[in-house]
């Protein structure tokens, strides 16, 4: 009688606890996009590093996240940016680039 082999993938998903934790919002700007998004998904303690979209986020909303974010930040934040960086971490590194490219502007 065969059996069928049903030793792991060492390469595969071996069950809970595999992934590392979310990472919670470190910075002043991580903290203050993760309540701007707590508003808008009702959840709260957000991690820094999950998607926008994996917490229940749509595009609708994304996008009033990111007048909110203009609001707070008092920096332009182009839409096209906000779906291209849809977690806490990425776009508080992007409200740190606007920043950045604001003040050269101011400069010149």
């Amino acid at each position: 009688m065969e059996t069928e082999n049903t030793e792991p993938d060492k390469g595969a998903d071996t069950g809970p606890g595999t992934d590392p934790p979310p990472r919670p919002p470190q910075s002043h700007e991580e903290k203050v996009i993760a309540g701007i998004w707590a508003e808008f998904l009702g959840v709260p303690d957000l991690p820094a590093d999950v998607s926008f979209f994996q917490l229940g986020g749509y595009s609708l909303s994304l996008m009033r996240v990111g007048a909110r974010l203009q609001e707070h930040f008092g920096l332009v934040v182009p839409i096209p940016d906000l779906f291209e960086n849809v977690t806490v971490e990425a776009q508080a590194a992007l409200v740190e680039k606007l920043f950045d490219q604001q003040l050269t502007e101011l400069g010149e």
